[in-house]
């Protein structure tokens, strides 16, 4: 018996000896589908010809594209994308054998999928929403994963780096920010880019100006632009042209990612997996630009920035002072801490009250400076609507990415954040798969590799 397939996740008859699928069925079984119509939601990439519309289908933006009952077409297949659609209601009947086969599968991986997420979850309480709806998702996805033969890093305090000299003092702050030696400066062609768009006699071609002079920027940038993130109908071949496209503030934004993406390369690849560090962060901006959007918050992009950089603190400290830092490592791997906690114990301070302060030295806007100091702890910022975003954010992108950076436990999870934006556990489902087709497309253009 096939039953409806919510939160992606098949329930089999037969399944036992997982709390997870008992509560799962108690949830299927408690739907009501209005017209009787037992329905799977696919993924836009798992959809194949014949597989038939159990329900009329709508854009994100909510335009009419394909009747309830329709079958889906080779070129329907090419067009979902285009159109923007992430997933598809199915009725059950016209799955096919190989999509419920491959279903099928990844169950068997459920038990496996559990044991390593309890662990990462074991400072949340996950039988309150929405983590309960969080986790089921994290469970599936990385069911998924154990069943196409990912084996997760394993991290251990013996491949730490020795500390030489346990006693010395950890850098202040201060210290860590300005110093003898003037680091973490964003460049100066970031600095006129700034300067620019805070004069209000600028114009686009001299921001497109001060963009061109260095080369790698402008690339990156048209890259970025050209990606199917943003999807223009036509190509952006010159940095002026996107300037005009994209607003000031927009393309202000995208050049500070990618100049700090830049910036830190001095790191001891023992410490840190730079690779998993920047895709979770880039992971958690996608989370923070969606939900965003979801919000109806202006300029979307200045969420993404926030998301991308809300770690950024913790590479000034691995920089500055990695012989201290390994000591937190070692204590959260030790003790099962979060990072953060594990820092503050350590070094009398933490990654984002070092990001926020250097935040502040960039002169970044507002908002992204909440972001970076509250993703940890939005109350240290009166719970500023940003600050929540990049809290859920984070934590989204943890739950629901596979980069692990220096500890495996996820911080613990804030519900008053949750409570403060209103957000409605409907909403984590087609969050995850958009920021999933996003991922995959923008990734590689920020780095050469696999977007896996």
């Amino acid at each position: 018996m096939i039953v409806p397939e919510i939160f992606w996740i098949p329930a089999y008859a037969g399944t036992t000896g997982s709390w997870f699928y008992s509560l799962l069925q108690e949830a299927l079984f408690s739907l009501h589908f209005p017209k009787g119509i037992a329905l799977a939601l696919v993924y836009v990439d798992d959809l194949t010809e014949g597989m038939v519309l159990a329900e009329d289908l709508f854009t994100p933006k909510g335009f009419f594209v394909l009747a309830e009952g329709m079958p889906l077409l080779s070129d329907h297949l090419q067009r979902l994308n285009g159109w923007g659609v992430v997933e598809v209601a199915i009725t059950d009947t016209s799955l096919g054998e190989e999509y419920q086969q491959l279903q099928a599968e990844i169950a068997k991986f459920v038990d496996r999928a559990e044991g390593y997420l309890y662990r990462r979850f074991v400072h949340n309480e996950l039988d309150k929403e929405p983590l309960a709806t969080i986790y089921r998702h994290s469970v599936h996805r990385y069911a998924e994963r154990f069943q196409k033969g990912w084996d997760p890093a394993e991290y251990s305090i013996d491949l730490l780096p020795a500390d030489p000299d346990p006693d010395s003092t950890p850098l202040s702050v201060p210290q860590l920010l300005l110093g003898e030696v003037e680091l973490f400066s964003l460049p100066v062609v970031y600095a006129r880019i700034v300067q620019s768009i805070n004069d209000p006699k600028s114009s686009s071609l001299q921001i497109a100006e001060a963009i061109g002079k260095d080369a790698n920027l402008s690339i990156r940038l048209l890259r970025i632009v050209n990606s199917p993130a943003y999807g223009f109908s036509e190509k952006i071949d010159s940095v002026s042209r996107a300037v005009s496209l994209l607003g000031t503030d927009d393309l202000t934004n995208l050049a500070a990612d990618v100049k700090v993406l830049q910036q830190f390369n001095g790191i001891p690849s023992a410490m840190i997996d730079m690779d998993s560090f920047w895709r979770h962060s880039i992971r958690c901006g996608l989370f923070a630009r969606i939900l965003a959007g979801h919000l109806c918050l202006p300029g979307e992009e200045l969420y993404f920035t926030g998301g991308l950089l809300h770690d950024i603190g913790r590479l000034v400290m691995l920089e500055r002072m990695p012989a201290q830092y390994t000591r937190a490592i070692a204590k959260g791997m030790a003790e099962h801490l979060p990072i953060y906690r594990a820092e503050q114990e350590t070094l009398q301070t933490d990654h984002s009250i070092v990001g926020k302060l250097l935040a502040m030295r960039w002169r970044l806007p507002t908002p992204i400076t909440r972001m970076i100091g509250g993703h940890h702890s939005p109350a240290s910022a009166h719970y500023a609507p940003e600050a929540c975003l990049a809290h859920i954010a984070d934590f989204l992108a943890h739950a629901t990415g596979h980069e692990v950076t220096l500890v495996n436990e996820i911080p613990p999870f804030q519900l008053k954040a949750w409570e403060v934006l209103n957000l409605k556990e409907e909403l984590i489902a087609p969050t995850i798969r958009q920021v999933d087709a996003e991922f995959r497309k923008l990734i590689k253009f920020f780095f050469k590799g696999s977007a896996d």
